[in-house]
């Protein structure tokens, strides 16, 4: 399998944050690593930037334009049907546009992804712990166990951190995993679990969680508070579409 790799980047309303020089940099250290940026419908400059970096680096940047905005998850589905499809790539992966995940880090996870021969997807893991940076608000922390505690409940999931922004997968797992619009615009990364789990019965030994040794917050959350109210309902959703595994396991 190819062992070249490209990240999907989604980007809404980006332009006045985005870090057009880490980019390139890492293009020049990383030869085997391509970029993938999807706009997801941006009101302002983000378009327009996207395409200048493009120009910078063209058979190693890749840009998707959306008119409209069509949430997180699309952003992503989208972007890793479209590269999978052109099948050069052996991993392909998503990171967010404000780069909380370093892409030293990204890095780090995407080597560990090749040197594993059965995993199908590795995913970053915001684990605070000595000798690592980990920067998040504490109430966002806190949250986030509550939600990790709720998704174990509700599902028989294992995983620490769902909701990290940073995900590698094989790219001939792919299609199978991504073939489906998801439920939910910002609980997408549950879901991609939860389908890994009802195609493989092995998922506990395909999918590993690597802690980051660097994660910075970087503020200007895209999550409203009226996506917070609508999240319950969208996790009652998912729960109910993915519900018999959980009789399984029962």
């Amino acid at each position: 399998m190819a062992e070249k790799t490209c990240i999907i980047i989604p980007c809404f309303n980006e332009a006045d944050r985005f870090k057009r020089e880490q980019y390139l940099s890492f293009l020049q250290q990383a030869p085997d690593i391509d970029f993938c940026f999807v706009n997801d419908g941006s009101r302002d400059d983000t378009l327009r930037v996207l395409r200048d970096i493009q120009a910078e680096q063209p058979s190693r940047i890749e840009v998707v334009d959306y008119r409209d905005n069509r949430g997180k998850a699309e952003a992503v589905r989208e972007g890793f049907l479209r590269m999978a499809a052109l099948r050069e790539y052996g991993w392909l992966a998503f990171a967010d546009a404000d780069l909380a995940t370093p892409l030293s880090e990204m890095l780090r996870l995407i080597n560990i992804a090749r040197r594993q021969e059965d995993v199908v997807l590795v995913m970053g893991s915001r684990l605070e712990r000595m000798g690592v940076t980990i920067r998040r608000k504490f109430y966002r922390h806190f949250t986030g166990r509550i939600f990790a505690g709720t998704i174990s409940f509700l599902f028989y999931l294992k995983a620490y951190d769902t909701q990290c922004g940073a995900k590698v997968f094989r790219s001939d797992a792919v299609p199978a995993v991504f073939e489906e619009p998801f439920l939910s615009h910002w609980l997408f990364d549950v879901e991609i679990l939860l389908r890994l789990r009802n195609l493989r019965s092995d998922y506990d030994r395909i999918v590993q969680e690597i802690p980051l040794n660097v994660w910075l917050e970087q503020g200007n959350s895209k999550i409203r508070f009226s996506h917070l109210l609508k999240m319950p309902f969208q996790l009652w959703k998912i729960y109910f579409r993915y519900r018999s595994w959980r009789k399984k396991e029962g």
